[in-house]
C-alpha cells in the first residue's frame, strides 16, 4: 500500500477567545437600536426639562452650569451652512469651495464618546471647585441627583437591553427594561452615591486641618506641619474620586447584568479597575478609537441627509424660495417647523451616541469580569418573565383554574355504540 498523506483539516482561528476584547466590536451593531436611542432620547429631554426647571430655583446662579446647548449640541446643520453658496456669486460656479467651507476637522468638532459623561462629572466637579457659593453648590447638587436618578432609570433600562442581546443574543423589550431598571432603583441610585460618603470623611479630616489656621499666632505653624497629613488625605480622596468618575457606567451595568445592590455594584467596579487597571485602560483605549470612527460615521450620514433633504426640496421650491425659508426676519410658523426637523436631527444623533456609550460599558464590564474572575460572557441574570408575552392567548376555562383533565382513552376498536353502552351501564347498576 502506498503511503498517504493525511489530510490538512483546517479549523477557523478563535480570535475572540484568544482575544476576548475583539467583543468591543459588537458595540456598533448594539448601539444601533430604534430601542435604545428611543430611550437616550427621552433621558435628553428629561435632562432639559429638569434643568429647565432648576433655573428657577431662588438658588440657581445667574448663568447656569448646564443648559440645553450644553445637553444637545446642534452638530448637524439644517439648513446646511452653506447652502446659498452659488445663489448671489454665480462667476464662482468652477469654484465652489470657499475659504471657511466646513471640511474633516470641522465636522467631527465637539463629538466625543465621553460626552454623556458630563451629565455626572460636570457638577462633580463644580462640588470640588475652591470658593464656589452656597446657591453654586447647591445647583450643583441638585443637578447631579437629577442626573443620577435620570441616569439610573434609562441608563439601566438601555445597559438592561444591552446585556441581554449581548449575552444571550436575546432581546426583551423597553416595557420590560424599564420595569427591570424601575424595579432596582435604589440601588442604581446609591451605587454612585456610596463613594461619596468615604469622600465626605476625608474631607472632614482636612477640614479639621483647616480650623487649626483660625488659632491666632500659632495657626499658620500648624497648618504648615499638617500638610503632610492632608496631601495623605486628598491622595486617598483623590483616588476615591477617580475610580468614581470613570466606574460610575459600569456600576450601572454590574446591577444590570448581575441583578445586584448599590453595594455589590462598587465593590465589583473598585475591585476590577484597581486589580486590572492596564486592561481596563486597554479597553477604554479600544472603545474610544473605535468609537471615534463610528460616531464619525453616523455624523457624516446625518449631515448627508441635511444636505441632500435641501438640495431636493431646493429644486422644486426653487433656491431662492428655500433659503429665504430659513432666513426671515421674524420667526414664522413655517421656519419653527422647519428648524425643528433640524432638532430632531441633532436630538437623534445625541441618543445614538447616548446608545454607544451605554452599549460599550456593558461590554467593557463584561469582559473586565471574564478578566478577573473567569466568568463567561454569555452568563447574565435574566428572567423569562421579561420576555414580551403580548402573542401569548390568556387561560381561561379549566385551563385557567389549573386543575388536571383526566380523560378515558378511546380505542379504534371501540365503535360509537359501545361507547354509548359504557355511558349507560353505571345508570343501570344503580
Amino acid at each position: 500500500m502506498m503511503n498517504q498523506k493525511p489530510e490538512l483539516i483546517t479549523e477557523p482561528i478563535p480570535y475572540k477567545t484568544l482575544f476576548p476584547w475583539l467583543n468591543l466590536f459588537r458595540v456598533f451593531r448594539l448601539a444601533v437600536d430604534f430601542q435604545k436611542i428611543l430611550l437616550a432620547i427621552a433621558a435628553i429631554l428629561l435632562l432639559m426639562l429638569g434643568n429647565q426647571l432648576f433655573n428657577q430655583l431662588p438658588f440657581a446662579p445667574p448663568q447656569p452650569v448646564s443648559n440645553r446647548s450644553a445637553l444637545v449640541h446642534q452638530r448637524i446643520e439644517f439648513p446646511p451652512r452653506h447652502a446659498d453658496l452659488f445663489l448671489h456669486s454665480p462667476q464662482q460656479v468652477l469654484t465652489p469651495v470657499p475659504e471657511s467651507s466646513p471640511g474633516l476637522v470641522s465636522l467631527v468638532q465637539g463629538t466625543t464618546l465621553l460626552e454623556p459623561m458630563s451629565y455626572f462629572t460636570r457638577p462633580v466637579l463644580t462640588l470640588f471647585q475652591t470658593g464656589a457659593s452656597w446657591s453654586i453648590l447647591a445647583y450643583a447638587t441638585t443637578q447631579l441627583l437629577w442626573a443620577i436618578i435620570i441616569w439610573a432609570v434609562f441608563g439601566g433600562a438601555i445597559t438592561r437591553i444591552a446585556a441581554i442581546q449581548f449575552a444571550q443574543d436575546d432581546h426583551i423589550g423597553i416595557r420590560a427594561a424599564l420595569a427591570f431598571s424601575l424595579k432596582r432603583i435604589l440601588s442604581l441610585v446609591s451605587a454612585p452615591l456610596l463613594p461619596f460618603a468615604g469622600m465626605g470623611f476625608f474631607w472632614i479630616l482636612c477640614l479639621l486641618i483647616g480650623l487649626f489656621g483660625n488659632i491666632p499666632s500659632a495657626g499658620g505653624v500648624i497648618v504648615s506641619l499638617l500638610w503632610g497629613l492632608a496631601f495623605l488625605f486628598a491622595f486617598v480622596l483623590s483616588l476615591i474620586l477617580l475610580v468614581t468618575l470613570a466606574g460610575w457606567p459600569l456600576m450601572m451595568t454590574t446591577i444590570s447584568v448581575e441583578d445586584s445592590d448599590g453595594f455589590d455594584g462598587l465593590s465589583r467596579i473598585f475591585s476590577y479597575i484597581f486589580g486590572r487597571i492596564w486592561y481596563f485602560l486597554w479597553l477604554v483605549f479600544v472603545t474610544l478609537c473605535y468609537g471615534a470612527a463610528c460616531l464619525f460615521f453616523a455624523e457624516l450620514l446625518l449631515q448627508l441627509v441635511s444636505r441632500l433633504a435641501f438640495w431636493g426640496v431646493s429644486w422644486g421650491m426653487g433656491s431662492e424660495q428655500a433659503f429665504q425659508l430659513f432666513n426671515q426676519e421674524e420667526m414664522t410658523l413655517a421656519t419653527t417647523i422647519s428648524l425643528g426637523w433640524g432638532s430632531i436631527l441633532n436630538i437623534t444623533f445625541s441618543g445614538f451616541v447616548i446608545s454607544f456609550f451605554w452599549s460599550a460599558n456593558t461590554v467593557i464590564y463584561f469582559l473586565l469580569r471574564k478578566c478577573d474572575d473567569g466568568t463567561p460572557l454569555d452568563h447574565v441574570y435574566y428572567m423569562e418573565e421579561e420576555t414580551d408575552s403580548a402573542n401569548e392567548l390568556p387561560l381561561a376555562g379549566v385551563a385557567k383554574a389549573g386543575e388536571p383533565v383526566i380523560e378515558r382513552p378511546v380505542t379504534p376498536e371501540t365503535t360509537t355504540d359501545e361507547a354509548q353502552q359504557d355511558t349507560k351501564a353505571p345508570d343501570d347498576s344503580e
